[in-house]
């Protein structure tokens, strides 16, 4: 297929997806491009605002981050911080008016899948933050949870691994070895299956390939 025939079979893939969000509480949106969801986010959040971060290559590469900084308050752990000044950040991101993070997965059945290595982000993701903003690639969208697993384990997580200059085992054999590296990154899974009903979500459909 050509292109053009590409983009509107994934968007086929999208407007299910996106329904079966719907039907499990979410607010689920499609967009065509990452500079289209980039806009939509810095009308969401507008200013003033506290907005935490959780750490997303996707959020990265949809590149609106100097405009949310320009005009709110942003909480994002960086490398150079110790454990106190991260816990200090990540308790932070709890209260905050919104969070970001980029699941990865989402099920074609309506279902998000994180993996995190301290638990910040996962914890963030089902409590605490008022709104909840979540972008995804089109590379994300599998059939169902153990494809999602799967993913998580074996792409994700390594990508990250390579990115991260660790030196687990799955960078060596190109999949997960359920390893006990005290450098291990895959600690802690979370899976979101119906909105927690304290907490508003809107999960944004890219018709691109994203992040891990």
């Amino acid at each position: 297929m050509n292109d053009e025939n590409i983009k509107k079979a994934n968007l086929l893939v999208l407007k299910r997806t996106a329904q079966a969000l719907k039907s499990n509480g979410f607010n689920a949106e499609i967009y065509d491009s990452k500079e289209e969801a980039a806009t939509k986010i810095l009308s969401l959040i507008g200013r003033d605002k506290k907005v935490g971060f959780g750490g997303s290559i996707t959020l990265n590469q949809i590149g609106f981050m100097p405009d949310i900084k320009s005009k709110n308050k942003v909480y994002c752990h960086t490398p150079e911080m110790n454990m106190d000044e991260r816990r200090k950040v990540w308790l932070a991101c709890m209260d905050c008016d919104f969070y970001l993070a980029s699941p990865q997965a989402i099920t074609s059945d309506g279902k998000l899948i994180f993996i995190d290595g301290t638990g910040n982000r996962c914890a963030a993701l089902t409590w605490g933050p008022r709104h909840i903003v979540l972008p995804s690639g089109i590379n994300k969208i599998v059939r169902n949870i153990e494809e999602g697993l799967w993913r998580m384990r074996n792409i994700s997580a390594i990508a990250n691994n390579i990115r991260l200059n660790k030196k687990n085992p799955c960078v060596s054999t190109g999949k997960c070895e359920d390893c006990s590296s005290p450098e291990r990154i895959c600690n802690i899974v979370t899976q979101i299956w119906k909105r927690p009903k304290a907490t508003n979500y809107t999960i944004m459909l890219i018709n691109e390939n994203l992040g891990y």
